[in-house]
């Protein structure tokens, strides 16, 4: 496990942009797995700024969503399809979210995970960590070997959410979402936060017991695994 503790906001947009571009520049038909949510906002725009000024080509990659709500309609206010559309306008081989208004919701994810695995994997897998210790939509409780399925929203992850839907009541109160084992087959993981709210349970995820109750403690299990932070999230690392 690495920790990367940059300036502020900008420098951790910087050189998340950096991580992915290195892995495309590597190998441009590449398979990614990409967060939603504010932490990844400001990468998102410097790869589009790149993209745009010729520095980086990500139309061979492939980018899959890490989670997605369950709602009525796919592209519905909040959903992670409607988040792809407006922060992460770049061209690539493939973009592609689990379906917000599949009928079968355990089904849905459990075939995008095998699309995942039919392409060979994740070969960078950036996820963002809640207050509550979740990633993707990993709420605590998840156990190590967790795989793809739907999944109960706690209230801080629908709280989270509550603007880009418009309010905390339109928040759909469940989710689909990548498990645990999914998510650590990946081949690198880049784990990106921000903020002073972040730092305790960054804390806690990269010092404390490996822990279901802390679902980014598993990560530590993960042999290629960064923590990207910007200062105020690591504020309460100890030396």
């Amino acid at each position: 496990m690495r920790i990367q503790i940059e300036p502020d906001e900008l420098a951790v947009a910087a050189r998340a942009a950096d991580a992915i571009c290195d892995v495309v520049r590597a190998s441009p038909s590449t398979t990614l797995g990409l967060p939603t949510g504010a932490t990844p906002v400001r990468t998102y725009a410097e790869l589009e700024r790149r993209v745009a000024a010729g520095d980086a080509d990500l139309s061979r990659a492939s980018a899959f969503a890490v989670d997605e709500f369950v709602a009525p309609v796919r592209e519905a206010p909040g959903t992670n399809a409607a988040f792809f559309a407006r922060h992460l306008r770049i061209r690539f081989h493939e973009l592609r979210c689990p379906d917000a208004a599949a009928t079968d919701p355990d089904a849905e994810i459990r075939a995008f995970a095998g699309a995942i695995r039919h392409l060979g994997g994740l070969d960078l897998c950036v996820l963002g960590i809640g207050v509550n210790g979740h990633i993707a939509f990993n709420e605590p409780g998840a156990a190590a070997d967790s795989r793809a399925r739907s999944v109960a929203l706690t209230a801080e992850s629908r709280a989270a959410h509550a603007e880009a839907f418009g309010s905390l009541d339109r928040v759909p109160s469940t989710g689909m979402t990548l498990g645990i084992a999914d998510l650590l087959e990946s081949r690198r993981i880049l784990l990106i936060a921000q903020g002073h709210a972040k730092s305790a349970i960054v804390r806690v995820a990269v010092q404390g017991p490996e822990s279901a109750d802390v679902p980014a403690s598993w990560l530590r299990r993960h042999a290629d695994v960064t923590w990207l932070l910007d200062a105020a999230a690591a504020a309460q690392l100890c030396d």
